[in-house]
């Protein structure tokens, strides 16, 4: 007689279990805000440079670690300045700076690198080192960007994340027929794409509506367009890093989670919806639409 396929593995509990673990570590600090958040963001950040590296080292790539991680804790320090009363508008003031200087500061750090221990700077090196502290640095500092301006706000965002994340992977296990993008990542389909992207819209809705005093007599629309943002974007980012990895021939980005990947593979969907949601917010919702 056949055995009977589980809906649910054992190793599909044992990810619940963890993700369950890693929203409780994260609601916990997105709830205190202030310098708990950034702490713990400057945390993770040092441990997912270290993964982004060991990605690019893999394809034979060499950026510049440390002026990554600098850059990366300016973004996240120059984000954390609202917390200790500067102006809401500055770190996007400041941002524009401390991109400019990090990549400046990239191209006299690689040209002047070259000896036994490093090999002189390639394209490639100039390349990955910028795109290391964008992705880790820039993107994640609009955590704490996003918080500055409302607990709900930024607790919708990852929620909706979460379900799409949670969405697309069991939609896939139970409707998945037809590949996304083998070429990027063999197991995502678009049954599960949509999957995802139908959950996320729905949870954001509910969430916005149950919480429709922060966001104004429009806020079923709020809904349905940070649903929008999360189910799409949370998507790009998972085929983003699935890139990465499979371009360096690695499964997972680490073992920091032991045998379900590192942090980078938790957080990769999240990095990419946070900022649309934070410029989305505040313009449209706050209505702090500023040029200046």
């Amino acid at each position: 007689m056949a055995k009977e396929k589980k809906i649910i593995s054992s190793e599909q509990v044992s990810r619940l279990i963890i993700g369950l673990l890693i929203f409780f570590i994260a609601f916990m600090t997105l709830y205190f805000g202030s310098w708990v958040l950034s702490a713990l963001l400057l945390f993770v950040i040092w441990h997912v440079n270290t993964e982004f590296i060991n990605i690019v080292r893999q394809r034979g790539i060499n950026p510049s670690n440390k002026w990554i991680r600098f850059v990366s804790v300016l973004f996240i320090l120059v984000s954390s300045l609202p917390a200790i009363g500067f102006s809401e508008n500055l770190p996007m003031k400041l941002f524009i700076f401390v991109f400019i200087f990090g990549v400046i500061g990239c191209f006299f750090r690689l040209i002047f690198r070259g000896n036994k221990k490093e090999p002189i700077a390639t394209i490639p090196d100039i390349g990955a080192s910028v795109l290391g502290f964008v992705y880790i640095g820039l993107l994640p500092s609009f955590l704490i960007l996003l918080r500055h301006l409302g607990f709900v706000y930024v607790i919708i965002a990852i929620v909706s994340t979460a379900f799409c994340d949670i969405g697309a992977y069991y939609g896939g296990k139970l409707f998945g027929k037809t590949a996304l993008r083998p070429e990027i990542s063999a197991k995502k389909t678009l049954e599960g794409s949509i999957s995802g992207f139908v959950s996320s819209m729905l949870i954001s809705i509910i969430l916005v509506s149950l919480n429709r005093h922060a966001f104004g007599d429009n806020y079923l629309f709020h809904g349905v367009i940070i649903g929008l943002f999360a189910g799409i974007f949370s998507q790009f980012g998972d085929l983003f890093e699935s890139l990465l990895k499979r371009d360096a021939g690695l499964k997972d980005s680490g073992k920091a989670l032991l045998s379900h990947g590192g942090i980078l593979d938790r957080i990769d969907s999240y990095l990419f919806v946070l900022w649309a949601v934070y410029f989305y917010v505040n313009w449209f919702v706050l209505h702090n639409f500023i040029f200046y």
